[in-house]
């Protein structure tokens, strides 16, 4: 590069997300075959950061999380080995970094989203447009983008949070709508996030579910089904009863362990029993397609302090995280 990249540096912050309710119904065509789904989710002031300049020859991204970096004078005509994620959002931006450094505080293979929303903080930056509906309207590109990635047929339901923020009830159909939700103030003091310390791959787990679905496997479209039931009415607890919410979660856990026996592991049924003996337990669900990763635990009133310390004992990282209003902005 012909100059200090530092010069001119922009700083951004994107939020990874939770998930409530109807995953896996964002895929194309189950949705659609079902006629309709509801997807709820929000996002979480767990940032992860870009600072990037633009202007100057050459280029170099480095991720000092994953530690791997790519540097070169002229931006690759294919997707490099590492990186490639980063390489292919930015190959379909109106303007590249010369620099840029991704910093994240959230494990890889959380189940939180976190490709995705990096995803939509890597197309705002360089889009130069905070979150909104703007913003927003870009999900489609994205989508995409990672199917490539992927080469799997993958959902929607990540990339909302982070291009407008707050808690959603995402809607599936030609032309996704969203509402904004106001979780409850008892919701809010009761919502605890946990890693089990084992990743996931939630494109594995949702491309199993997928094949099955379309192949017409009655258990998988019965459980989906079910789903899609629990997130409607997820979309109406979580603004008035926390308690619902947590049955709600337990019925939405049992109904995608129908989807796979490995979606719930061995630390997430210790705190289920462990909960429910010392009387802190409302509900628990993996984030994401589960089989690790992150968990997401409503607790009874009062609980929160108990659960975290239980949590810990079992060698488990409470994540400090709370639900925020903010998408991806400048900082």
């Amino acid at each position: 590069m012909d100059t200090d990249p530092r010069q001119g540096m922009e700083r951004w912050r994107v939020p990874v997300r939770i998930d409530f309710a109807g995953g896996t119904l964002d895929l194309w065509p189950i949705y659609a075959l079902m006629g309709g789904g509801c997807t709820v989710n929000a996002a979480i002031d767990l940032w992860v950061e870009l600072e990037a300049s633009f202007g100057h020859t050459g280029y170099r991204i480095e991720s000092a999380d994953l530690g791997l970096s790519l540097e070169g004078t002229e931006w690759p005509k294919v997707a490099p080995r590492d990186l490639s994620w980063v390489w292919r959002v930015l190959n379909a931006a109106p303007r590249r970094p010369d620099f840029l450094n991704i910093k994240s505080p959230v494990p890889r293979g959380s189940g939180l989203g976190v490709s995705s929303c990096l995803g939509v903080g890597l197309l705002g930056m360089a889009m130069g447009i905070e979150a909104g509906e703007e913003l927003a309207a870009q999900v489609p590109l994205l989508r995409d983008l990672e199917a490539q990635e992927l080469q799997t047929p993958t959902g929607w339901q990540d990339y909302y949070p982070a291009a407008l923020g707050g808690c959603l009830a995402l809607h599936w159909g030609p032309v996704p709508r969203w509402e904004l939700l106001t979780p409850h103030r008892e919701l809010l003091e009761d919502l605890l996030i946990f890693y089990t310390g084992q990743p996931h791959h939630s494109g594995v787990t949702n491309w199993e579910a997928y094949k099955r679905f379309v192949e017409g496997d009655g258990t998988t479209r019965e459980a989906l089904k079910e789903i899609a039931l629990i997130a409607e009415e997820m979309a109406m607890a979580v603004p008035r009863d926390p308690s619902a919410v947590g049955e709600l979660l337990e019925r939405e856990g049992a109904a995608r362990v129908r989807l796979s026996p490995f979606v719930e592991t061995d630390s997430m049924r210790a705190v289920r029993e462990r909960g429910k003996r010392e009387g802190w337990f409302s509900g628990l669900k993996p984030c994401g397609a589960g089989g690790g990763g992150c968990c997401l635990l409503v607790v009874k009133k009062g609980g929160r302090a108990t659960a975290a310390a239980a949590l810990k004992s079992m060698a488990l990282t409470v994540l400090e995280a709370a639900i925020t209003e903010r998408g991806l902005h400048r900082f």
